[in-house]
């Protein structure tokens, strides 16, 4: 029967192959801002828009955000989070990054690198069948729900190179998860502000993880070292994490 099913998915989408893919796919999700270390959970509306080879992704907190402490950890996320712009046709991928000041910074990083371990699981998600793969990537775990019959290679934030568009993902841990809910026909957004950063040229994730690094240093300095609490025998030590895992 699993065999029929997964000829059925093959068969359908061999015969909606060529058809350019446009829309905006709409997901919700929640995000765990601490990242596990304490239960931070908030809800998120995702929306990957797609025009053919060129997809945006961004992440968008439900209701108002505000930064907070807790935990010893400093929420200071931005208003977007995830935003990725990918470009099929150029092989490249850029991510934003915004700092304390809530400025964008960009860098480049490998198109779906992740290497995908696929199963013969099946379930269906707004009506479209779809199978679920699994993999590492960045120092976490991920499972997705992909289908077939949406040909296009692409899903939320920097995941994809399935044979199909993820529909649904989520980290081994659920701190980070996002599930599609509708699609509308409008896909269209601003290529070339994310075309002239390519070709002008950006740092990779090297270089993001030498920002960050240096970022991170300096706060935790500053916030450790500023204490009114002179010859205090018990000290909170803050400390800050990204979510992707950098040596």
């Amino acid at each position: 029967m699993k065999q029929l099913i997964i000829i059925a998915f093959i068969f359908q989408s061999f015969f909606s192959n060529g058809q350019e893919v446009k829309g905006t796919f709409y997901f919700q999700g929640k995000f765990n801002g601490s990242f596990g270390r304490s239960d931070n959970h908030r809800s998120y509306w995702g929306k990957l828009i797609i025009d053919g080879k060129r997809s945006l992704f961004t992440m968008k907190e439900e209701g108002q955000h505000h930064a907070s402490l807790q935990d010893n950890t400093i929420d200071l996320r931005s208003d977007s989070l995830f935003t990725v712009y990918k470009d099929h046709e150029s092989n490249s991928l850029l991510f934003e990054f915004a700092d304390l000041n809530q400025r964008s910074h960009y860098f480049a990083d490998t198109l779906f690198p992740m290497e995908w371990v696929m199963t013969e699981e099946h379930k269906m998600i707004g009506g479209i069948p779809c199978l679920k793969a699994v993999t590492r990537f960045k120092g976490r775990g991920y499972t997705a729900w992909y289908a077939p019959t949406i040909t296009i290679n692409d899903g939320p934030w920097k995941l994809g190179g399935l044979p199909g568009l993820i529909l649904e993902a989520y980290d081994d841990e659920d701190n980070w998860r996002m599930e599609f809910i509708n699609r509308t026909d409008e896909y269209d957004f601003d290529v070339s502000y994310y075309e002239s950063k390519i070709q002008k040229g950006i740092e990779g994730f090297p270089g993001f993880a030498g920002f960050v690094k240096k970022l991170f240093a300096r706060l935790e300095a500053s916030f450790n070292n500023n204490s009114d609490c002179i010859g205090c025998q018990n000290k909170s030590v803050i400390k800050f994490h990204s979510w992707e895992y950098i040596d």
